[in-house]
């Protein structure tokens, strides 16, 4: 887990001075005359639908763990426990595609010694479900923007290969024999084995569904926060549809990009969209709102993270298994 936290650490401060660096290449003083006379209480209310994600994200987290019944192996697993290791794994948010969100599973093997191989596949269905749910939301928008149909189109064909792959133990074992035979992956390959069956239990049509909804929902609140807080700037005006398919959108860049937290890919796309398709957006304002929507969800998230994961580690004999046990003790479950 030390070097989930160090590479964490070296993303928020990467993303620190990439943020410096668009604020002194776009010029402090536009940005500054921007914001101000900006209703703050827009933000304040971003915060708040961020807020209201996080806990129907939760309710992804208890879900998943009842299906994969967790808790016939952790009886001692209490709802705020749960909600403190679903919060802790938030600190990781700026981790490459988020995959450090496997600390949950880390930090649950630490306080109720459920096998990390268990609960570690919550990551993938939660990743598979999120790019599902922003597909969908970003469609609503398409709707009115139709030359951003192809990107959709690609864009669902790889959610879809990626379904059908890690719900089908048979299509998953075979890609994975496949991987076996390069001399260098085979001892990833043996420890991810571990892995196939709980993926496909996650994926299979029913929980797939529910979780999606959820995920829907979750994001859809991102969206509308997105809006008020782009619709908070004079002069602005952007339909609920429109937001929806540049935060959607802008999400899935960053997702697909594959950095921490889709740090520069998400914020980038996110100020040539709106300058481009919200009317009175200049680039200022794009930026603002980009850098608003990123802070309401990304950090206030990290900062969430950080206070529960603090929180959690209290515990003296937690901590010092959830710090001192090897990494490659968790894939060997």
């Amino acid at each position: 887990m030390s070097t989930l936290l160090r590479r964490t650490l070296y993303a928020l401060a990467a993303g620190i001075l990439l943020y410096v660096a668009a604020v002194v290449y776009f010029d402090v003083e536009p940005l500054r005359q921007t914001l101000i006379g900006y209703p703050w209480e827009l933000f304040v209310a971003a915060l708040g639908l961020s807020i209201g994600n996080y806990l129907l994200r939760f309710a992804k987290w208890e879900l998943s763990l009842s299906w994969l019944h967790v808790r016939e192996q952790a009886p001692r697993l209490t709802r705020g426990r749960s909600l403190l290791v679903y919060l802790a794994g938030l600190s990781m948010s700026v981790t490459p595609g988020k995959v450090g969100e496997v600390l949950r599973s880390m930090l649950l093997r630490a306080s109720d010694g459920v096998p990390f191989t268990r609960t570690a596949p919550v990551v993938v269905a939660d990743r598979l479900t999120d790019l599902i749910a922003l597909v969908l939301l970003a469609a609503v928008g398409v709707a009115e923007r139709p030359e951003y149909v192809p990107v959709l189109v690609v864009t669902v064909v790889l959610v879809v290969v990626g379904a059908v792959v890690l719900g089908s133990p048979r299509l998953l074992g075979g890609v994975l024999d496949g991987l076996a035979r390069v001399p260098r992956l085979a001892g990833l390959v043996a420890k991810a084995r571990p892995l196939v069956d709980s993926s496909a239990t996650l994926i299979k049509p029913g929980p797939l569904g529910w979780l999606t909804v959820l995920s829907v929902a979750g994001w859809g609140l991102e969206c509308v926060g997105f809006w008020l807080l782009v619709n908070g700037f004079s002069g602005v005006e952007a339909s609920l549809r429109t937001c929806a398919l540049l935060w959607s959108a802008g999400t899935l860049v960053g997702a697909l990009s594959f950095l921490p937290g889709g740090l520069g890919a998400t914020e980038g796309s996110l100020v040539v969209a709106t300058t481009r398709l919200v009317s009175g957006a200049t680039q200022p304002v794009a930026l603002a709102a980009a850098l608003l929507g990123r802070t309401a969800t990304l950090w206030f998230g990290e900062l969430v993270g950080g206070i529960a994961l603090a929180s959690f580690l209290r515990n003296p004999t937690v901590r010092r298994r959830a710090l001192e046990t090897p990494n490659a003790e968790y894939a060997a479950d």
